[in-house]
């Protein structure tokens, strides 16, 4: 079992300090989500101009970067935005590619107004495929995350079966389908296991005031050990990666705390 965490979990840090921290506390990789102040890892120096110090820092800790994740959309409408989409994604796609990353996370996103579920599904797979072939060429997979509009699982399913294309998967969000869909792990499992290439692990409860409220892992009623069992099962040999949304939610609690907790967790339940 390879673990990672995102970086959406320590905003603060600078980028020694994630890779530092992560090979101190016993991770395999890191799932590259925002440094800092910029959210886009492409635009940052330890990332263009500096890239082979960044290289020589993941080296000299052990450390891989398990993913890079951007904010891009494809379930757009307007030449725009998918332009805007496309080109965020094919900078992150070159980044990937040399810091090998196996994987780039996009959105689907919410769906248009005056646009329908069924229009919808085409034209996301058919952004989706329209990219596959650049992100074939520099060895990167591209996953849409169970996000948004589109963590119904068998809708997803009919995505990447209209893709087709072996560039092209999913990255299951353990939490979403179950608590904002209400899918039992299996149901979620049949659907994207032919197409899943990264997960996100996160728990939650619900709240005395009907809201959801992020936990530690193991310590909410996601049934994440569940979900695990099987993807091993199935053969999963990806990372597991920790998203702990502290970047958007300031008041959940700090890395050095929260992250020993995942590893822990994950070697309580996977000896």
């Amino acid at each position: 079992m390879k673990i990672s965490f995102t970086t959406l979990g320590c905003p603060s840090w600078s980028l020694k300090e994630i890779v530092e921290n992560a090979s101190r506390m016993g991770f395999d990789g890191v799932e590259l989500r925002g440094v800092k102040d910029e959210i886009d890892i492409s635009r940052l120096p330890e990332f263009t101009t500096d890239l082979e110090e960044t290289k020589n820092l993941f080296s000299e800790y052990g450390v891989s970067v398990s993913a890079v994740d951007v904010s891009a959309r494809f379930a757009v409408v307007s030449s725009e935005e998918k332009e805007k989409s496309f080109e965020e994604t094919r900078r992150n796609l070159k980044v990937a590619s040399q810091l090998s990353a196996p994987v780039l996370r996009v959105f689907g996103g919410r769906i248009p107004e005056g646009y329908s579920l069924n229009e919808m599904i085409s034209i996301l797979a058919g952004n989706l495929r329209e990219i596959a072939g650049e992100a074939e060429e520099l060895g990167v997979k591209i996953a849409l995350e169970t996000h948004d509009d589109w963590i119904d699982s068998s809708i997803v399913s009919r995505v990447m079966e209209m893709v087709d294309h072996p560039y092209i998967g999913v990255l299951w969000d353990m939490h979403h389908p179950f608590r904002l869909n209400h899918e039992e792990p299996e149901e979620t499992y049949e659907n994207l296991a032919p197409y899943i290439i990264n997960v996100h692990v996160k728990d939650s409860i619900i709240d005395e005031e009907g809201r959801i409220r992020y936990v530690p892992p193991g310590e909410g009623d996601v049934p994440l050990k569940r979900m695990l069992e099987l993807l091993f099962d199935g053969g999963y040999d990806g990372y597991i990666t920790f998203e702990w949304e502290k970047r958007w939610h300031p008041e959940l609690m700090d890395p050095e705390i929260v992250f020993p907790k995942f590893v822990e967790k994950m070697r309580e339940w996977f000896k």
